[in-house]
């Protein structure tokens, strides 16, 4: 959010307020304080939706009966893909909520067929402790590249819960009380900020739900500097300590594919955060 919230919790900063208005996006920035979350119609988006669909499923694997398989780090994988992360209007509202210079932080894919799975109520800020910041961390990017809705398994959002700056307890996990779905027509990209409460319904009809997923991150959410160059006979004899604070143990700044070691990764990395019994 904008640094100076309190005044004006819609205000956007003078460079990037003529940018707002010439691409007609101040009822997205009211949505976003407001409920969280908005949705983008961007003249780009809908002219390459089916364009980013049919990459998706070359880059994917085809999912096994009602599964729905992931594959990560895609940047590289087809050129449509960095066409979709710099969607202009998108661009515009991700500068709004994360400052100037926010870096862009994953791009997934996913498939996902007719069945009873669904991912669970959540805030993207997993990798930070409650309570949030007043300024925003993170915000992911939805783009549809086929219609929302409630059947199609569309993703779900509580409205309002951003204002929580928490991550959502086990009662409102398993009531998804006030959830409402994200009704958008293909080729929309929907954000939300990484405070919102947000999960996805199954899809109850034929076919697939295929979406790309963006997620962009402020810019001083990373070390200063890189030891990458390290190899293992450095940290030989050196504290234990050493190679948690060099993110050596960690599963952020990789390139994923979900293998067994990925997992793995995920869950030590948030138990250095949030401690046992953590789940979001």
């Amino acid at each position: 959010m904008p640094l100076d919230v309190a005044q004006d919790p819609y205000a956007v900063p003078e460079e990037l307020a003529a940018r707002v208005d010439a691409l007609d996006l101040r009822r997205n920035i009211v949505d976003l304080v407001d409920e969280g979350y908005t949705v983008i119609r961007d003249p780009k988006a809908i002219a390459m939706a089916d364009e980013v669909r049919e990459a998706i499923i070359r880059c994917v694997p085809a999912p096994p009966e009602a599964k729905a398989p992931t594959r990560f780090t895609l940047l590289d994988q087809d050129p449509i893909f960095a066409e979709a992360v710099t969607t202009p209007k998108l661009l515009v509202l991700v500068e709004y909520l994360l400052g100037r210079g926010a870096l862009f932080s994953q791009l997934s894919g996913s498939r996902r067929r007719p069945g009873p799975q669904s991912l669970g109520l959540h805030a993207d800020n997993s990798w930070f402790p409650a309570p949030f910041p007043e300024w925003e961390i993170t915000a992911t990017g939805c783009f549809v590249t086929d219609e929302f809705t409630q059947e199609s398994g569309a993703t779900l959002v509580i409205p309002g819960t951003h204002k929580l700056r928490a991550h959502p307890p086990k009662d409102r996990r398993e009531s998804l009380e006030g959830a409402v779905p994200i009704v958008a027509p293909k080729g929309s990209i929907c954000l939300w900020n990484g405070s919102v409460w947000h999960g996805n319904y199954p899809r109850r009809l034929p076919g697939e739900r295929v979406v790309l997923h963006m997620t962009y991150t402020r810019v001083g959410m990373q070390p200063i500097e890189t030891y990458d160059h390290l190899d293992e006979a450095w940290f030989a004899g050196k504290d234990p300590a050493l190679p948690t604070l060099l993110g050596r143990h960690n599963f952020l700044g990789r390139r994923h594919g979900w293998k067994e070691n990925d997992r793995e990764l995920l869950k030590e990395t948030y138990l250095q955060v949030h401690g046992p019994g953590f789940r979001t």
